[in-house]
């Protein structure tokens, strides 16, 4: 009888023990001496200057949380997957860090497409996630309850063009063009454009599209030109907005060319050369460049770490890093005893995060993952290779939300 006792009073003693240590290292993901944190990412392909920025952007943010102790004695392990901007491998690469190296959160998912592809995964396992993307498709009607972003629908940064084109640049009745993706992605670009040819009437002369991984865009390039555009709006990834310039000025489509956010980046005007020299885009994060903003300043001292001195980091690295900047801050408000669902909970009571000047402050709520912030229309400088802000930050004037 006595023996039976203690083998039962042991039995309770294990099963009391293991709930204690659940609960004292969190959950999943959350050990008493690290987090682990995973990022879906085009780390090879066409978009792969995308990826490796957005994946390098968060670790060597976490890389200086862990120098200066961790998080409450918890060192980050960062995890990186290759999606190769391919919606099932990023299923597959999001199933493998759920899986195999049990994450407590992700720090990114990269694209429309992508961020689309893995919202069914995110949801089923209440893995709480970040993307570097804002999209109305991710985020509306209905606001996902796992996911978070920050900045401007790429319908918004569409608007914010064009207004810029009718109310700073004063045109008058300009014959319009959208040159765009034809995926989610490229038909967030489209809304924004449909909208305000609508609320201004716009004479729009033409419109043409490409397939995702599309090698040759000449033809739709042939018929912009034939339109006689005075202005060309384009929802394009890098590598096409590239392609779109070389393109146009082979074929002597000599207008500017104002882009969605995504899509401002350096390697866009080295590549590009001086067929960028009309290349405008609506920018929602300080420049790299801008040393007297504290934030980027700080960034950039992480950036010159690991990278030569006279290189500068791309647009993803940015957004990446703040998205680390704004995990790491809730995971310290979480206190020792870090959940999911305390982290959520952080997140969503969130008010006026400064970013130290990266962006506009930042305020969630459990109706709003993805807040609109400021944004302003910066020039590619071929001369330069720099982008330069040639207009005040703003909101769009029509909105959409």
């Amino acid at each position: 009888m006595k023996k039976g006792l203690i083998v039962a009073g042991l039995f309770v003693g294990l099963i009391a023990m293991a709930w204690a240590a659940k609960t004292s290292a969190g959950e999943i993901g959350v050990t008493e001496n690290e987090i682990v944190i995973g990022s879906v990412s085009p780390l090879t392909g066409k978009i792969a200057m995308v990826g490796v920025a957005i994946a390098n952007g968060a670790k060597d943010y976490f890389d200086s949380v862990n120098e200066q102790g961790g998080i409450h004695g918890r060192k980050i392990r960062f995890i990186a997957e290759d999606c190769k901007y391919e919606p099932p491998t990023a299923v597959a690469g999001l199933k493998k860090l759920i899986t195999r190296d049990k994450i407590f959160a992700c720090s990114s998912t990269s694209g429309v497409p992508i961020t689309a592809a893995l919202a069914p995964s995110i949801k089923r396992e209440k893995l709480p996630s970040f993307c570097t993307i804002a999209s109305s498709s991710i985020f509306s009607p209905e606001t996902p309850q796992y996911i978070f972003s920050f900045g401007p629908y790429y319908s918004e940064n569409m608007i914010f063009n064009i207004e810029h084109v009718l109310f700073t640049l004063k045109a008058e009745n300009p014959r319009v063009a959208l040159f765009y993706q034809d995926d989610e992605f490229g038909m967030e670009g489209k809304k924004g454009f449909d909208a305000a040819v609508q609320k201004y009437g716009l004479n729009v002369v033409a419109e043409e599209k490409y397939s995702r991984g599309a090698i040759d865009i000449s033809s739709q390039v042939f018929n912009l030109k034939a339109a006689k555009p005075d202005y060309l709006f384009v929802t394009t990834i890098p590598s096409h907005s590239i392609m779109l310039l070389k393109e146009a000025a082979k074929v002597g489509l000599d207008v500017p060319v104002f882009a969605t956010a995504n899509t401002r980046y350096e390697q866009v005007i080295k590549v590009a050369g001086d067929a960028a020299k009309n290349f405008y885009a609506s920018e929602y994060t300080a420049l790299p460049y801008e040393k007297n903003i504290p934030g980027m300043a700080s960034l950039m001292e992480l950036w010159f770490k690991n990278n030569p001195a006279d290189t500068v980091p791309e647009r993803y690295y940015i957004i990446s890093h703040v998205n680390a900047m704004i995990m790491t801050e809730a995971m310290k408000r979480c206190g020792a005893d870090l959940t999911r669902e305390k982290f959520l909970s952080t997140l969503e009571s969130m008010r006026d995060f400064d970013t130290g000047g990266i962006t506009g402050s930042i305020t969630y709520s459990p109706a709003d993952h993805c807040p609109l912030s400021t944004m302003r229309i910066v020039k590619a400088n071929p001369a330069t290779l720099h982008y330069e802000p040639v207009s005040d930050w703003g909101l769009p004037k029509l909105s959409v939300r």
